[in-house]
């Protein structure tokens, strides 16, 4: 589903499995931005503080994780600040379908269905899932939240291939399954904003892939707030992962490097077929570990080079 509104810049987020050997397909992730507008922590945690009680609510009367419920909500409306979630209180993309005869709001072309609460869609969301399609889900334990992130996928909520992993991440960062066990407050009839508050150290769980630790970027974050994170100097940051002085923020799932990256590609992987034109050759430095002016000289190419569908690049450099 994730028909959340973001601004113009396409980027392309690709994930490897290097343990199973198999890359997964290519995909578009766009920013969260609304005119301009990037998601900030405050925004995250007010959001979380605001509908964590109508998640709770979810969880118990129909038995969806709150976690997951928040982590969608999050993802879907980019915290609450997505045009859908402004002017339709529509916080999970639900499209309005043949059977709905509430209001709507329009994409271009596409309706979306339009509440008068917030509150309202978390309580259509329930109801959304208990349809037949997500009817397996509901045989696993509460807790177990990569289990519904995955089902939720392979169900097909979304088309992004990514989608489980970040509701994984965005839980597991921000610490949404903590409340498993909590009762939700007695004022059930509209979500409840709580005083601002400092904010919790945030820790990314620290991943490994071709010999290299990394984090995947939750909403939210910041490369200065990361760096801090590994007490490392922003441009060390951005250096390690070959990008601008300058980039503030980066996307819902991007693969952030806290090492070095290596000169050519570690593994079994040799050379890599581009899936879709378009794609840049830092997206496939990034897939790869790879530093880019490395990746660029091993194919004798510019590091902007324009690739194109079915284009192959070299990821180790010849045998002589």
């Amino acid at each position: 589903m994730f028909h959340i509104y973001f601004s113009n810049r396409k980027i392309i987020d690709i994930f490897l499995n290097i343990n199973k050997k198999i890359v997964f397909c290519l995909f578009f992730c766009l920013f969260f931005c609304q005119n301009g507008h990037s998601v900030t922590r405050d925004e995250v945690y007010r959001y979380i503080d605001t509908y964590k009680n109508a998640a709770l609510i979810e969880q118990r009367e129909h038995g969806i994780p709150a976690s997951i419920t928040l982590a969608q909500g999050l993802l879907e409306s980019a915290a609450g600040t997505s045009k859908l979630a402004r002017e339709g209180n529509n916080h999970f993309g639900i499209k309005c379908h043949r059977s709905w005869r509430g209001d709507s709001v329009f994409s271009g072309r596409t309706c979306y269905r339009k509440y008068r609460s917030a509150h309202d869609s978390y309580t259509d969301h329930s109801r959304f899932l208990k349809a037949k399609r997500y009817e397996s889900l509901f045989t696993l334990e509460i807790t177990d939240y990569r289990g519904w992130a995955h089902g939720l996928k392979r169900c097909g909520y979304a088309t992004d291939p990514l989608y489980a992993e970040k509701l994984i991440n965005m839980i597991e960062t921000y610490g949404l399954d903590k409340w498993v066990d909590e009762q939700p407050s007695r004022d059930e009839s509209k979500p409840i904003t709580r005083p601002k508050r400092d904010h919790p150290l945030l820790r990314h769980p620290t991943k490994r892939r071709h010999d290299l630790n990394y984090i995947m970027a939750v909403l939210g974050d910041t490369y200065q707030d990361i760096a801090d994170e590994y007490n490392m100097k922003l441009d060390k940051l951005l250096d390690y992962n070959d990008l601008p002085k300058g980039s503030k923020q980066p996307q819902v799932g991007d693969i952030i490097y806290v090492n070095r990256k290596h000169s050519e590609a570690h593994g079994v992987h040799e050379q890599y077929r581009v899936t879709d034109d378009g794609q840049s050759l830092w997206l496939i430095s990034q897939m790869f570990g790879i530093r880019l002016k490395d990746l660029a000289k091993i194919n004798n190419l510019p590091q902007d080079a324009t690739l194109r569908k079915g284009d192959l690049i070299k990821l180790k450099r010849d045998n002589d």
